[in-house]
C-alpha cells in the first residue's frame, strides 16, 4: 500500500464542510446545531487494499471509500455524552485550517480580523501525560468550541452544542495492542496506548457519567 499521510491519535479534525474553513474569517451563518463538531482521533484504521473496493460497481470512476479511516470522538453537549463515528480520511480536515476572527473597533467602524492567536495557543496545550487521580482536566476542543461566533442575535453561547464541561480523572488503563497488522505484516490499525477514565455530571440523564478515552484527548486545566 502506498504510504499516505494520516492523522494521529489525539489530532483535532472536523468535516470539510465546517463553515470556519471559509476563505476569510467571518461569523457563522448556519444554526449552531448544523455546524459539525470538532472531533479527536481515537483510532486509525487501514483498509486491506487487496480486499477493499473503493469505487462504485455501478458508476465508473465514482469513489465511495478510502484506504484510511478513523474512529472519531466528539462531545454532544445536548445529551451530555461522548459519541464516536468512523469517518474516511478524505472527508476530514485538520482544525489548523479553521479561521477564527476577532472584532476590532466599535459600532460603524467595527471590522473583522483574523485571530492569529487561538490556533497557536491550542498547539501549545500541555497534554496530561501523568495520571493523577482526582485531577480536574479539560478536553482539547473546549476553547475552540467556545470561541465560535454566530451571526444574528438569536445565536448565543448557550446554543453551542459541542462544548465540554471540565472532567475529573477517575481511572486509567492500558489499551491492549492487538490485531495491529494484516497477515502479510501491513499495518491494520493504530490504537492509543493508555486510556483515562473521566467523570462529569450528566445533566441530560441527571447522573454522574464516566468514559474511557485516550490520554492524548486531555490537557491541563487552563483556568489554573
Amino acid at each position: 500500500m502506498e504510504k499516505i499521510e494520516h492523522f494521529k491519535i489525539g489530532d483535532i479534525v472536523t468535516l470539510k464542510s465546517h463553515p470556519l474553513f471559509s476563505a476569510k474569517p467571518k461569523k457563522i451563518s448556519e444554526f449552531s446545531t448544523q455546524v459539525p463538531p470538532l472531533m479527536l482521533i481515537k483510532e486509525v484504521l487501514f483498509e486491506n487494499e487487496e480486499k477493499k473496493i473503493i469505487f462504485s460497481d455501478e458508476i465508473e470512476n465514482a469513489q465511495i471509500a478510502d484506504l484510511i479511516k478513523y474512529n472519531c470522538v466528539f462531545f454532544n453537549a445536548n445529551k451530555s455524552e461522548f459519541q464516536e463515528k468512523t469517518i474516511y480520511h478524505t472527508l476530514l480536515r485538520s482544525y489548523l485550517d479553521l479561521k477564527y476572527y476577532r472584532e476590532i473597533g466599535k459600532d460603524e467602524k467595527k471590522k473583522i480580523e483574523l485571530d492569529e492567536q487561538l490556533i497557536p495557543e491550542v498547539l501549545k496545550y500541555e497534554i496530561v501525560e501523568n495520571y493523577n487521580y482526582g485531577e480536574v482536566i479539560q478536553f482539547k476542543t473546549k476553547k475552540l468550541e467556545h470561541r465560535k461566533s454566530y451571526a444574528g442575535s438569536s445565536e448565543k453561547i448557550t446554543t453551542v452544542s459541542n462544548q465540554t464541561p471540565d472532567f475529573v480523572l477517575s481511572g486509567v488503563k492500558n489499551e491492549a495492542q492487538v490485531d495491529l497488522f494484516y497477515p502479510k505484516g501491513k499495518p491494520k490499525r493504530i490504537l492509543p496506548k493508555q486510556l483515562y477514565k473521566v467523570m462529569w455530571f450528566n445533566h441530560f440523564q441527571q447522573k454522574f457519567s464516566e468514559y474511557f478515552l485516550p490520554k492524548e484527548f486531555f490537557v491541563k486545566n487552563l483556568e489554573i
